[in-house]
C-alpha cells in the first residue's frame, strides 16, 4: 500500500497468507472487529444516467448494476428493503440534499454500516459527476463525518465509486488521464472505506448489454463469499477477477493498458456482514 492508501492487487498465492492473518481469532472482539448492530446497514444508491444538455450520452446500461447491487443487499447481505434508497439523476446540489438527509434522518446508532454507491461518469482526482457539473468524494462524505453525524462514531462507512471516464472509445474502454491528487480531495475520514472501478494506472471498462464489470464482479464476490472474509479480503479477490475479466476480452489492448479497481481505506478494525460463518 502506498502513501495515499492504494492497495495493489495480490497474486491468488498471496490469498491464504491474508486469510490466516485475519483469522487470528476465533471470535469477534471490539477491539479488532467493528461492531455488528441490530440492522446490518443502510445503502443509498446514485445512479445518473442521463445528464441532459451535455454531451455525455447516456448511461442506460447502468439499471444492470442497481439491479445487481439491489439483489445482493437483500438476498446475500440480508438488508431490508427500507434500508436501501434508490435515486435516479441527480444534480450535485441534489446529490447534498440527499445525502444530508440521510445523515439527519437515520439513526445509525442501530445499524452495522453505511453503504453509498455512486454509478456515474467521474474523473480520477477523487471527482465523480452529478448529471449538471462534478462532485468531489470529500462531498460524499462530508455529511457523514462523526463530527456532524455522531451517530456514525466508529461505524464503517463504504462508498462504492463506479465512475468512466466521459471520452469513450469505440471499445467501451475509458482512456485514462493521470492527475496528481489534490490534498483537498484525499480521503482522510477515519472508518471510511473506497472501492473505486478505476485507479490512474489503469482503466474501468464493460461489455455492452451487462452492465459495468466491477459492479457485477462486487456483487457475485458478495453474494459467494460476503459472510466469509473481511470487507476488504472480499475486495482483493474482486481486484482479480476483474484483471482476469479483462485480460481474456481485451486482446492486443492489454499490451498497453490494465483494469483494476482500487481501494483506499482508513478502516481501523476487520468488517463483517456475519461473524457466524467465521
Amino acid at each position: 500500500m502506498d502513501s495515499g492508501g492504494y492497495m495493489a492487487p495480490m497474486e491468488v498465492s498471496d490469498m491464504d497468507s491474508v486469510q490466516d492473518r485475519y483469522h487470528y481469532s476465533q471470535y469477534p472482539d471490539e477491539h479488532f472487529h467493528y461492531e455488528l448492530k441490530r440492522y446490518k446497514g443502510y445503502a443509498v444508491i446514485i445512479n445518473n444516467v442521463n445528464f441532459g444538455h451535455t454531451r455525455y450520452r447516456s448511461r442506460e446500461r447502468s439499471a444492470h448494476d442497481v439491479t445487481a447491487l439491489q439483489e445482493m443487499l437483500q438476498t446475500r447481505l440480508l438488508f431490508r428493503p427500507e434500508d436501501i434508497q434508490i435515486e435516479e439523476d441527480l444534480t450535485t446540489n441534489q446529490m447534498s440534499l440527499v445525502l444530508e438527509k440521510v445523515a439527519s434522518d437515520v439513526n445509525f446508532s442501530e445499524y452495522s454500516c453505511l453503504i453509498v454507491v455512486v454509478l456515474s461518469y467521474g474523473e480520477f482526482e477523487n471527482i465523480v459527476y452529478g448529471v449538471d457539473s462534478k462532485f468531489s468524494y470529500q462531498q460524499l462524505i462530508s455529511p457523514f463525518q462523526s463530527s456532524k453525524t455522531p451517530t456514525l462514531l466508529d461505524t464503517p462507512k463504504f462508498f462504492i465509486i463506479q465512475s468512466e471516464y466521459p471520452k469513450n472509445d469505440r471499445f467501451g474502454h475509458n482512456a485514462p488521464v493521470p492527475a496528481p491528487l489534490s490534498p483537498c480531495n484525499e480521503i482522510k475520514e477515519p472508518d471510511t472505506l473506497f472501492l473505486i472501478s478505476v485507479n490512474p494506472a489503469s482503466i474501468t471498462w464493460r461489455k455492452d448489454g451487462n452492465g459495468s464489470h466491477f459492479i457485477q464482479r462486487l456483487c457475485e464476490v458478495m453474494r459467494l463469499e460476503g459472510l466469509r472474509y473481511d470487507i476488504k479480503q472480499m475486495f482483493v479477490k474482486v481486484q482479480q477477477q476483474v484483471q482476469r475479466d479483462y485480460e481474456g476480452y481485451g486482446g492486443d489492448f492489454v499490451n498497453t493498458k490494465i483494469s483494476c479497481p482500487r481501494m483506499e481505506s482508513l478502516l481501523s478494525k476487520e468488517f463483517r456482514f456475519d461473524w457466524g460463518d467465521h
